[in-house]
């Protein structure tokens, strides 16, 4: 009995360790999660995982990405041997900030890298975006995934979008609207254009809204003659980016009301006679074409009538060859006969 009960002890105990070797075998190595810690200049942000509150930069428009305009990553216990993959949506990665002898521009940066960590368990890397929408940052290692969130505030005012119409009437009133963004095309907001007339009157531009527009309304003098409008707005030109447009100016012609609406009509009526005299030479062109094809279709006809009228003829004729060739036979074999019976008697 004893001798039985330690061979079940020892069954059971090595059930028990391949049990254990087993899952061993089955289960593979957990990987450390790693943490990481965003800053921008410095200052930790611990908000940019939920898109309501992402990490906010300024955006290079100084064709610079500083430590203001970029996220750091700072990422620690990474497994050694492991690499950090990173994906940008509306942004871009970067492995260093701008420096004196290493400049970062503006146009630097990818959406997609990979960092080898390689015997250390740390990495680092930056984050920026030119757009005041929302970008998104993906960060993932040996199965871990994290997703943030960054957002660029515009940067100062760089370009002015603003169509003036070149032909005004007497005593009208016209109102304009221009827009201001900054050299990465980000809607400006509180800049108000600064506007230049001659032989004008208007409003005073307002501030641009959040849609970047600035609203003004110009009244043009009553008698013809030809006016000036400029509107400009503070732009400062940085080496590397396109020049900023800071004004556009425009001549405008006052003409007369009265004689641009009598212009107008003569203009309509012109355009109207012009059309008519094209509608006439094509209905009449259509009447050639139709006379021409009406003579075509009688030719092709009375061709016909020639054609059959022949072929009557010649049948006639044809059978009356026929016919004389038909008695001249007869009267041969008539003669034929009668000259046998000669030659017989």
């Amino acid at each position: 009995m004893k001798w039985g009960n330690m061979k079940k002890k020892k069954l059971t105990a090595l059930v028990v360790s391949l049990g254990v070797i087993g899952t061993f075998m089955i289960n593979p190595p957990a990987y450390a999660v790693p943490s990481i810690v965003l800053s921008i200049n410095g200052v930790n942000v611990n908000t940019a995982s939920v898109a309501s509150t992402p990490a906010t930069v300024s955006v290079p428009a100084d064709n610079q990405v500083d430590g203001p305009d970029a996220v750091k990553f700072s990422m620690s216990g990474i497994d050694a041997g492991t690499s950090v993959s990173v994906t940008a949506q509306n942004a871009l990665i970067i492995s260093s900030l701008s420096t004196t002898l290493n400049p970062v521009t503006s146009g630097a940066g990818a959406t997609s890298a990979t960092f080898n960590v390689g015997i250390g368990t740390t990495a680092e890397f930056f984050a920026f975006t030119k757009s005041s929408g929302l970008g998104t940052i993906t960060v993932s290692n040996s199965g871990s995934t994290f997703t943030y969130y960054i957002r660029g505030t515009a940067g100062p005012a760089y370009n002015l979008n603003f169509l003036p119409i070149t032909t005004a009437s007497t005593s009208t009133i016209v109102k304009y609207s221009s827009k201001v963004t900054d050299v990465f095309g980000n809607i400006v907001v509180g800049v108000t254009p600064t506007l230049s007339l001659i032989n004008l009157s208007a409003t005073t531009p307002t501030s641009t809204n959040l849609e970047g527009n600035s609203e003004f309304t110009v009244t043009y003098p009553s008698i013809p003659g030809r006016t000036a409008l400029s509107l400009s707005i503070n732009a400062v030109n940085v080496v590397g980016l396109p020049v900023a447009i800071r004004q556009i100016s425009t001549f405008i012609d006052v003409v007369d009301a009265d004689a641009a609406l009598a212009a107008e009509k003569a203009g309509r009526a012109a355009d109207k006679a012009a059309a008519d005299a094209a509608l006439a030479a094509e209905k009449a062109g259509r009447a050639a074409a139709e006379v021409a094809l009406a003579a075509e279709k009688a030719g092709r006809a009375a061709d016909k009538a020639a054609s059959d009228k022949n072929m009557i003829d010649l049948t006639a004729r044809i059978m009356a060859l026929s016919k004389q060739v038909a008695q001249l036979k007869a009267l041969y074999n008539k003669l034929a006969i009668r000259f046998k019976q000669k030659t017989i008697n």
